[in-house]
């Protein structure tokens, strides 16, 4: 990797220095030789200059140019804004939309948007850390990102996403985690002459890892793949003095595996870290995921051997989650050319987008597509309305739905809790209330543990929005509760009820609004005028979830 990161260093600074800006620089290195892909979208001529003078730089290696499409092709001048949502470029917007929703290692972030909290400066620093998030709201985003700086800067460093894994116990987890990062290590010591024994080490051990990988009479318990950890810890360190290196370990979507097996695999990985310059990252679901056993001591410990980054832009600031997920679309209108936003999708809409989407990323952006393709099934529609918004959501509500069974299924009973618990509130809202949000009393919460636990994750998997952390109570000093909004996909498109109070974002503000009323509307436009509309939400007892957590196996 160091040999990588200094060939494209060489390639960028020879280019600069003929006044060259390539659209992009690829190097990869095979045994024996490195190949540089420089593409640039103009002075193509000149490039292969530039490219002929640096292959008698590169020690076994050669320098190829490609010439691409300018972005910019179409000049200013001649560029038109959009129409409306039918224009081709809506269009182009709409495929790239449903295509990069998702992030993963082969397919990384259209544009990654840096945080006002810097979480990735976080995720930079060589510490053990726990990511976490709810679902889409930007965790595997976030460790690609710091993947790739971590790369350019010459660290080795290794991906897994756990899904793959769900369902295995913790000792074959380890063993395979562990034979990758040996051939990680074996990688690194190519082409040094003088690492033959540090190579030779981590050879031999990953044979003994592989053969009790893959015997037929293996045992691949925690107690058996925990013999091997001071081994493995002894190879690893030898490699970081020999190849003066930092290692990051990138665990993804962790929650996948059984809640029980996840502190067991951490322990063992933790193991192998111990006195060395190695870091875990670990990325997954908040109350979805154990990740440290108190008796005895077994995982990582949170605030001794770890620390979390909480990834979650929630709706408790309105105005930060609006900017941040507007941001985030204008890359993708941009790529697309498809501006201005304005004639695409309607201010109202946007909001409500936000509202719907609950601050997830990816909720946002999917929800975007599905209102666009509504909008475009219009022959009279000039911009994404409300209405467009209101119809995906209430689609979106099914897949939510099934990506909870989905995230639950890791832990027996589970599914039915949470699905039971969605149900209960809903009742007690739409129902008996009449109202989209409530309060959950602070002393309830630390009384009913258990039941607080099933709200976590109902708010994880993005059927709850925390809205306020700390409400005061008006009338009993020092009584303060939490204030969460129900998914607007329980209570729109098919499912709209009328004439319940709703919670509705506009011009920047949370508003209280009736719907199917002529009421008018009560604006939280200052911090008093807000206390005072969140206090309107009835507070939900825990007990009510009582019964079904009796019921659940395990949670």
């Amino acid at each position: 990797m160091t040999e990588e990161i200094s060939v494209r260093q060489l390639v960028e600074r020879e280019f600069a220095a003929a006044g060259l800006t390539p659209v992009s620089v690829l190097v990869r290195s095979f045994p024996g030789e490195t190949i540089a892909v420089v593409e640039v979208d103009a002075n193509y001529e000149r490039a292969l200059a530039v490219a002929q003078i640096l292959d008698g730089k590169i020690s076994g290696g050669f320098v190829t140019v490609r010439q691409v499409a300018s972005k910019g092709t179409l000049a200013k001048a001649e560029r038109k804004p959009v129409k409306d949502v039918h224009d081709e470029r809506v269009a182009t917007l709409l495929e790239l939309l449903s295509a990069r929703s998702r992030t993963s290692e082969t397919q990384p972030s259209l544009r990654f948007i840096k945080d006002v909290d810097e979480r990735l400066n976080l995720a930079l620093s060589p510490r053990h850390q726990l990511i976490f998030g709810r679902r889409g709201v930007g965790k595997t985003s976030l460790l690609l990102e710091a993947k790739r700086l971590l790369e350019d800067k010459g660290a080795s460093v290794l991906w897994v996403n756990m899904h793959p894994f769900r369902g295995w116990e913790a000792g074959k987890a380890f063993l395979h985690i562990v034979s990758r990062l040996c051939d990680l290590t074996i990688g690194a010591y190519q082409g040094r002459s003088t690492a033959a024994a540090g190579v030779q080490q981590i050879q031999v051990l990953r044979a003994r890892i592989e053969e009790q990988l893959y015997s037929p009479s293996a045992n691949l318990s925690y107690e058996d793949a925990s013999s091997l950890v001071p081994l493995i810890q002894q190879a690893i360190a030898r490699f970081s003095v020999e190849a003066d290196k930092q290692t990051f370990i990138f665990l993804d979507d962790i929650h996948y595996m059984k809640s029980q097996q996840v502190p067991l695999l951490l322990d063992l990985l933790h193991g192998i870290t111990r006195d060395n310059p190695v870091w875990l990252k670990v990325a997954g679901i908040q109350h979805q995921t154990r990740w440290f056993i108190p008796n005895p001591p077994t995982g990582l410990q949170t605030g001794h051997d770890a620390t979390i980054i909480n990834l979650d832009v929630t709706l408790e600031h309105p105005e930060r989650a609006s900017k941040f997920l507007s941001d985030v679309l204008l890359g993708y209108v941009e790529e697309c050319d498809a501006l201005p936003l304005s004639r695409v999708i309607s201010s109202s809409a946007l909001e409500r987008l936000v509202l719907a989407s609950g601050g997830v990323p990816r909720d946002f952006l999917t929800l975007c597509a599905s209102s666009i393709q509504t909008a475009r099934q219009r022959t009279n529609a000039s911009a994404v309305g409300v209405q467009d918004v209101n119809n995906a959501a209430g689609v979106a509500g099914q897949t939510k739905l099934q990506e909870l069974e989905d995230d639950a299924a890791a832990t027996a009973g589970r599914s039915a809790v949470l699905i039971g618990a969605l149900n209960t509130l809903r009742t007690f809202l739409l129902t008996d209330k009449q109202i989209t949000f409530f309060r959950v009393d602070f002393r309830d919460k630390e009384t009913h543990g258990s039941e607080y636990r099933v709200l976590q994750a109902l708010a994880d998997l993005r059927m709850l929005h925390l809205i306020n952390a700390s409400l005061s109570d008006p009338q009993q000093a020092g009584q303060r509760s939490e204030v969460y909004l129900l998914d607007l996909s329980q209570y729109s498109g098919s499912r709209l009820k009328q004439r319940i109070r709703v919670l509705d974002f506009e011009r920047g503000h949370m508003v209280l609004k009736r719907t199917r009323s002529s009421e008018p509307s009560k604006a939280g436009d200052t911090v008093l005028r807000l206390v005072a509309l969140l206090r309107q939400g009835p507070m939900f007892p825990l007990n009510d979830l009582a019964n079904l957590e009796a019921n659940a196996t395990e949670l």
